[in-house]
C-alpha cells in the first residue's frame, strides 16, 4: 500500500540530522531533503516509524498453527514445513544461518531509529502546537507498542521474572559507539507504560482522529489495558480498558453481516477497528489454522465464516499483497477489562463484559450465567483465544499463562511419518535467541540461554 512507502533518503537523512546540532533545519543544499516543517516529520515518522514488520515468528511458535496435512504430493516436498522448521519447532538455531522468517528484533529496532528521530526534532519544527503534539502522541504510542513486541519475544514473563534481562532501551536517535546492555523486563515495561500515558495525555487534548492507518487515543488506551494486564495490575488495565471504549464508537455487530459475504477483516468501516496496521504479514500455504483452536467455535459462530471460510486463514490474515491485516479493535478492551475484573473477583462486571462481546460474535447468543471463578475466568482466555487469534497475541499469553506444554506435528513429505516437537512447561524457549546478527551488532547485547539448550528432536507418532 503506498502509504506505507516512504523515501530512504529521506528518511535516513532525518535519522542523521536530528543527531546533529540545533541547526539541522536550515537547508544545506538544492538536492537534500531537510526535515523542517511538522509536514515533514509526520511523514518521517509514517515512512521510518509506523509498522511494516512482520512479526511472522509468533504464528509458529504457538497452538494456533499446525501444517495442513492436505497439502503434501508423494514424495515432493512441503519447502514450508522445512523453510520454518526452526521456528516450528522450537530449535535454538532458528536465527542461525538463513532464515525465512522475518528478524523482527532488527527490523523492530530500526523502526525504534525512526520514532526516537522523530521526538528528538519535532519540539523545534515549524508548525502549529497541535500538528506537533499530534505526532508526538503517534510517536510515543508506537514506541511503546514497539518495546512491548520485543520485550515479549526477547525477554522473560513479565509476571515470571520482571527482574530478568530485558531488551536494550534506545530513547534517543543519537548513534551510540559501544553498544547497549540489557536493563530488566520491569525496565521496560515502565518505559512503555511512560510512552503510553504520554501519548494518551497529548491525544486527549484534541478532537479524536481515526483512519489513514495512523495509530490514535483509543488504540493507545487499548494498548495501555494490554500492558497493565500483563503486569498483572489489574484496576490499572480495568480504568485504561474502560477509557478506551468510552473514546471508542463500539463494537461491530458480526450477527448482522450477510452469512459468507465479502468481509475485509482490516478495515475502518467497522466501527471497532480503531488502528489497521502493518503492510506484509500473511500465513504461507501449507499451514492452517490448528484443529485445537477451530473446534473452540461453535457453529453459530460469525467469526467461523467471516474469518476462515473454507478453513483456512483468509479473511483474519491474508489481504491484498501490501495492504495491512493487523488491528487494534475494541474487542480486546472488553476481553482486557474482563479478565481484570475476574482477576479482582468482580465476578458481575466480568461476566457482563463476556457477554457483551458474544453477543456481538454468536448468532442468538443467551447470556451466560457463571458463578465459579476459575471457570468464569477460563472462559474469558477461552473468548480471548477465539476473538484475538493470529493477532500477535496468542504466544505471549501462553507465556504468561505459566508457559503450558505444547506439542506440534511435522513432516517434510507425506511418505514421511508425522513427528512430535514438544515444548515444555516452562521450557527456555519460551523465551526466544536473540538473533545472531544482532549480538554480532552490539557488544553489549548478552544472549539468552535459550539459544544454548540441546536441538529439539522429534518423536514419531
Amino acid at each position: 500500500m503506498k502509504r506505507f512507502k516512504f523515501i530512504k533518503e529521506i528518511a535516513w537523512m532525518g535519522v542523521f540530522l536530528l543527531a546533529a546540532c540545533s541547526d539541522f533545519l536550515e537547508e544545506k543544499s538544492q538536492d537534500e531533503v531537510i526535515v523542517t516543517t511538522v509536514s515533514d516529520f509526520s511523514q518521517l515518522l509514517l515512512g521510518s516509524g509506523y509498522v511494516d514488520v512482520a512479526y511472522d515468528a509468533l504464528y509458529y511458535f504457538d497452538d494456533d498453527l499446525e501444517l495442513d496435512p492436505s497439502y503434501y504430493w508423494g514424495d515432493e516436498e512441503n519447502i514450508f514445513a522445512t523453510q520454518f522448521f526452526g521456528h516450528y519447532t522450537w530449535q535454538p538455531s532458528m536465527w542461525g544461518g538463513e532464515s525465512y522468517a522475518v528478524d523482527a528484533y532488527t527490523l523492530t529496532y530500526k523502526k525504534i531509529v525512526g520514532v526516537n528521530a522523530t521526538l528528538d526534532g519535532i519540539d523545534g519544527a515549524i508548525g502549529s502546537p497541535e500538528e506537533k503534539e499530534q505526532v508526538k502522541a503517534e510517536a510515543y504510542a508506537l514506541r511503546g507498542y514497539y518495546y512491548f513486541m520485543l520485550v515479549n519475544l526477547y525477554s522473560e514473563p513479565y509476571n515470571y521474572n520482571k527482574n530478568a534481562l530485558g531488551v536494550p532501551l534506545k530513547l534517543t536517535a543519537d548513534l551510540t559507539e559501544n553498544g547497549i546492555d540489557r536493563g530488566t523486563v520491569e525496565d521496560v515495561y515502565r518505559q512503555i507504560v511512560e510512552d503510553l500515558k504520554a501519548s494518551i495525555e497529548l491525544f486527549e487534548k484534541y478532537p479524536k482522529k481515526r483512519g489513514s492507518f495512523r495509530i490514535n487515543i483509543s488504540a493507545a488506551q487499548v494498548l495501555l489495558s494490554r500492558v497493565f494486564l500483563y503486569m498483572e495490575e489489574w484496576q490499572e488495565a480495568i480504568d485504561a480498558a474502560t477509557a478506551a471504549i468510552k473514546t471508542g464508537a463500539g463494537l461491530t455487530d458480526y450477527t448482522r453481516v450477510e452469512m459468507y459475504s465479502e468481509f475485509e477483516m482490516a478495515s475502518y468501516k467497522h466501527t471497532e477497528v480503531e488502528w489497521v496496521y502493518n503492510a506484509w504479514i500473511e500465513i504461507p500455504y501449507g499451514y492452517v489454522p490448528s484443529e485445537d483452536l477451530m473446534s473452540k467455535f461453535t457453529g453459530e459462530d460469525r467469526r467461523l465464516d467471516l474469518w476462515f471460510p473454507w478453513g483456512m486463514c483468509t479473511k483474519k490474515t491474508v489481504m491484498d499483497w501490501g495492504a495491512p491485516v493487523n488491528t487494534i479493535r475494541l474487542s480486546e478492551a472488553y476481553l482486557n477489562r474482563a479478565e481484570a475484573y475476574a482477576q479482582q473477583k468482580e465476578q458481575t462486571d466480568a461476566l457482563s463484559d463476556l457477554n457483551t462481546l458474544r453477543r456481538y460474535r454468536i448468532e442468538g447468543y443467551e447470556d451466560a450465567s457463571i458463578t465459579d471463578e476459575a471457570v468464569l475466568l477460563d472462559e474469558i482466555r477461552l473468548e480471548r483465544r477465539r476473538e484475538l487469534c493470529f493477532d500477535e497475541l496468542r504466544w505471549f499469553d501462553l507465556r504468561r499463562y505459566g508457559m503450558p506444554s505444547i506439542s506440534h506435528k511435522y513432516k517434510v513429505t507425506e511418505y514421511d511419518p508425522w513427528v512430535v516437537y514438544t515444548l515444555e512447561e516452562r521450557d527456555p524457549l519460551y523465551t526466544i535467541p536473540i538473533p545472531n546478527t544482532a549480538i554480532s551488532n552490539n557488544v553489549l547485547l548478552k544472549q539468552n540461554p535459550s539459544a544454548y539448550v540441546p536441538a529439539r528432536k522429534g518423536v514419531i507418532e
